[in-house]
């Protein structure tokens, strides 16, 4: 469930995105990683350190590669600024067809460092952590779904959502904000 928080500060007219802040609650679901073990994703997401989640699924030709393409051009400066303790979520949201071998595929063509996951699960479960984060696309079609990056600098804290398409400057600048380091 959702609750609105304060907007970010800034100027939202020089940004090409949207920003919001919201506390989300992953639903107590198993998910598969591209290695084909299970992955329980509410203490995944409650295990200490930043994280960075993006919904994607592998066919798509429009915004998942855009949204795959920040987050893999920010590892290096992201491992910089975290130490190495934060954590890529990349969870499918077509699971009828992306197996733990087109993540692995995928993850490949990202290059993909180890602190990037992909997950995939059954189709109600990714439904329901869609729901989760308020990120449930129009009419069941995938190809209608937003590109939204989420962000939160610890378990406790809220999640910064960004709705709309970063590039690897934005995406830090925004990652330096949510962490509250000065840019």
């Amino acid at each position: 469930i959702a609750t609105p928080a304060a907007s970010a500060s800034g100027p939202s007219s020089a940004r090409k995105y949207q920003l919001d802040e919201a506390q989300y609650q992953a639903p107590d679901v198993g998910l598969i990683d591209a290695d084909g073990g299970g992955v329980a994703l509410r203490p995944f997401l409650a295990a200490e350190g930043p994280v960075l989640l993006q919904f994607v699924f592998v066919t798509c030709s429009t915004v998942c590669p855009l949204l795959s393409a920040s987050l893999s051009s920010a590892q290096t400066e992201l491992n910089a600024l975290s130490g190495g303790k934060h954590r890529l979520i990349s969870i499918s949201i077509d699971p009828e067809q992306d197996t733990p071998e087109q993540l692995r595929d995928y993850a490949k063509r990202f290059k993909a460092g180890g602190n990037w996951h992909f997950l995939t699960g059954q189709p109600d479960d990714i439904k329901a952590v869609l729901q989760a984060f308020d990120a449930s696309y129009s009419s069941g079609n995938k190809m209608y779904h937003k590109p939204l990056t989420f962000m939160r600098r610890s378990p406790d804290a809220v999640w910064r959502r960004i709705d709309g398409l970063l590039g690897k400057q934005d995406l830090i600048a925004e990652y330096r904000r949510t962490m509250g380091l000065s840019d």
